[in-house]
């Protein structure tokens, strides 16, 4: 998976990302954006990867999810999880994020976990 995240890909689920009221995106090893305008601050001189925190229930740790820009596609890996497991779809089709990453993260949760909705 490419280590870039284009700026047009950021700007869009940090739009779509900070809707939601149990998941937050944040940086490599930094804490979520506090704001909309923080996460478009840091995007204008960053293109790293970016990570989505997605709450699991029965579980202390929130699951991450590391984000990349791949061509015109936005590609999702889990990386908090034992096995890794990826998934991808086109940048026109970002609002579908809630299903592929609650899809993907449940895929590997043990019996009685869940990854808390949008």
């Amino acid at each position: 998976m490419s280590c870039e995240m284009k700026t047009q890909h950021a700007k869009l689920l940090a739009q779509i990302v900070t809707q939601s009221s149990q998941w937050s995106l944040q940086p490599e090893k930094k804490a979520p954006f506090k704001s909309i305008d923080d996460a478009f601050q840091y995007f204008e001189s960053h293109n790293e990867p970016l990570y989505i925190r997605v709450p699991v229930s029965n579980k202390r740790e929130d699951e991450l999810v590391k984000v990349c820009s791949q061509g015109d596609d936005v590609c999702f890996e889990t990386v908090s999880l034992e096995n890794t497991k990826q998934a991808k779809i086109h940048h026109s089709h970002l609002k579908l994020i809630e299903s592929t990453v609650t899809d993907l993260v449940n895929a590997q949760l043990p019996e009685g976990e869940k990854a808390a909705s949008f």
